[in-house]
């Protein structure tokens, strides 16, 4: 049947020598499969420019459950970028977030709430003017509520000081190992949390280098909880342009 619905494009894959399938997330299915036909010939119906990774579009849809590659009959921009394919360092913040949401969001069902969360960064990422170098970890901690995996913000100095990336939550003790904050960091990481949670928000100052750490535990953080989550390919090139 013939549906209409928003969806994010998470990621596109080369298929024949003028079509491409498209991974995206929808407001009304979940995650699906798209075969996209013609896209890719010189003069082809609709832009390629619109299948960039976290591009938000209406879409009209030929579509069938349980069918592994559904059929997209129409598609336009439902808004309209004004700086993220402009500037550097959005386009691979872009990247990075249309890959974390390709890596943890499995469901083929409607999420209202998560399809919300999605569309809500897109447009603040695209209107944000400072603090870019922040926006990898906030968006990590953020969808990782809606995947139902929030950490616990139970620090307490002196007593819970490490924070295990397994179980979510600080603790009073921990070895040396990737499993675990260590108290430095650890006490950084609750500074975030608290201020994250805060009405007006305003973003805890953390060193360049323990940004970088912070990221990386909050990789190995979905890596415990996120089957088959993996390592990320735009993590190199986002550590390049935030340095």
């Amino acid at each position: 049947m013939i549906e209409n619905t928003k969806g994010v494009v998470l990621r596109t894959i080369k298929y024949s020598e003028t079509s491409i399938i498209a991974q995206i997330y929808t407001q009304v299915f979940g995650l699906e499969s798209f075969m996209i036909n013609g896209v890719r010939q010189t003069k082809a119906k609709h832009a390629r420019a619109l299948l960039q990774p976290l591009s938000l579009l209406e879409m009209v849809v030929y579509y069938k459950a349980n069918r592994d590659i559904q059929r997209m009959k129409e598609y336009k921009s439902a808004y309209v970028f004004q700086s993220v394919p402009f500037d550097t360092v959005k386009s691979v913040l872009a990247l990075f977030m249309a890959e974390v949401l390709y890596k943890s969001v499995k469901e083929e069902v409607s999420n209202k709430e998560l399809f919300e969360f999605i569309e809500q960064c897109i447009q603040q990422l695209d209107q944000q003017t400072e603090g870019l170098a922040y926006q990898p970890l906030l968006f990590l901690i953020r969808l990782s509520h809606y995947l139902g995996f929030y950490p616990n913000n139970n620090y307490l100095a002196g007593e819970r000081s490490f924070f295990d990336l397994q179980e979510g939550v600080f603790v009073d003790r921990a070895a040396r190992s990737p499993r675990y904050m260590q108290t430095d960091l650890a006490f950084v990481f609750h500074q975030l949390l608290k201020s994250e949670k805060e009405p007006s928000p305003k973003p805890t100052v953390i060193a360049r280098k323990q940004r970088q750490v912070l990221l990386s535990s909050l990789l190995r953080f979905y890596d415990f909880h996120v089957s088959n989550f993996g390592v990320l390919n735009s993590v190199s090139i986002l550590r390049e342009v935030l340095s």
